[in-house]
């Protein structure tokens, strides 16, 4: 069987379409990206601070907020916690930027490696209103890789997967079986264990994306990231 691939021309419709796509999964990205910028972090307390010598936490029990000096990425929550130059810790965290907003009920940033984990049911929305859903997600800072987990739904297109990753140096998207991606007379679907879809950017004269080329013949780059994650 030959691999699918599914192309259109741009129009603007289908430039909103592609631009929903990469603002959704850019938010995790420029979230992480931002939170794991260690140098840069302020943190202002609501409230009480308690330092706890033995664990070298400190805990904000009436909430707090944690931004990012260079790029204005703010992330507030009723509870947090921290650790400096090592772990940061949030309950129903909330992470506001130019991209949109991220919702967690559980946040965790490990510093010393730029990783971040949301869990518990995880939103992301953009100005435009579109979401992005997931169980969890997460985000490798050295890999520069996200991942979200469990059923993931997006809308504009309609998107769902098992497991959806985002390559943040060139925007692909990689869905795992069992996907959808439906996007105007584009419906691409598959229930077989193993099998993915890769969503290539395809940007104008100014590097704006688009369009998605869609196909299932997958980039070396991103077999050895699946072969990666199964070991």
């Amino acid at each position: 069987m030959m691999p699918a691939r599914a192309t259109r021309p741009a129009s603007a419709a289908a430039r909103d379409r592609a631009r929903s796509i990469a603002i959704s999964c850019a938010l995790l990205l420029a979230s992480a990206v931002a939170v794991a910028s260690v140098a840069e972090l302020t943190v202002t307390a609501y409230g009480a601070q308690r330092l706890d010598l033995a664990t070298g936490f400190t805990e904000l029990p009436d909430g707090g907020e944690v931004v990012d000096q260079g790029t204005g990425v703010r992330l507030t929550a009723p509870w947090l916690r921290y650790a400096e130059g090592e772990l940061l810790e949030a309950r129903d965290a909330t992470v506001d930027g130019p991209f949109g907003r991220l919702t967690a009920p559980l946040v965790s940033v490990d510093l010393r490696i730029g990783r971040l984990d949301a869990a518990g049911g995880v939103a992301l929305e953009n100005e435009a209103g579109h979401v992005l859903r997931a169980d969890e997600m997460v985000y490798d800072a050295e890999a520069g890789w996200a991942e979200a987990r469990g059923g993931v739904t997006g809308e504009a297109p309609t998107l769902a997967a098992d497991v959806v990753w985002a390559h943040v140096g060139s925007g692909r998207l990689v869905l795992a079986a069992p996907y959808l991606y439906e996007d105007g007379p584009i419906r691409l679907r598959s229930d077989n264990p193993g099998a993915f879809l890769q969503l290539t950017p395809v940007r104008d004269a100014d590097g704006v994306i688009v369009d998605y080329d869609a196909t299932t013949t997958l980039d070396d780059d991103v077999v050895e990231r699946l072969e990666a994650e199964v070991e």
